[in-house]
């Protein structure tokens, strides 16, 4: 957890078992990574993908959350960003991220 802010270390370190979730893209968006070699890991992606989603249940891209996403006020247009943003805020949920136009858009709880 060396790679996390001191907040999110603390928060994750706290969680139960269900207590925290992943928007759907964000597996896409690790594949992706992956793909392009920007990350590496250590297994299979897939398998490394079915140990987020069995730990962290996804949440979907519901019509709600996708209508958010085009109508937020974030200066990137990363549709990846927009959903992760638009999901938070739409299930009003803390976001653990250090993306720094994230934090400085207000748009979401950020712990980092």
């Amino acid at each position: 957890m060396s790679r996390f802010g001191p907040a999110a270390v603390e928060l994750l370190r706290n969680l139960r078992a269900g207590e925290a979730v992943v928007s759907s893209i964000t597996l896409l968006e690790i594949a992706m990574l992956v793909k392009k070699d920007r990350i590496r890991l250590s297994v299979p992606a897939e398998e490394y993908l079915r140990g987020i989603q069995r730990n962290f249940p996804p949440l979907p891209i519901t019509s709600e959350v996708a209508s958010l996403a085009t109508e937020l006020e974030l200066p990137q247009a990363d549709p990846f960003d927009r959903v992760i943003v638009a999901t938070a805020k739409h299930h009003n949920l803390r976001l653990v991220t250090r993306d720094q136009n994230i934090t400085a858009s207000g748009l979401a709880k950020v712990v980092w």
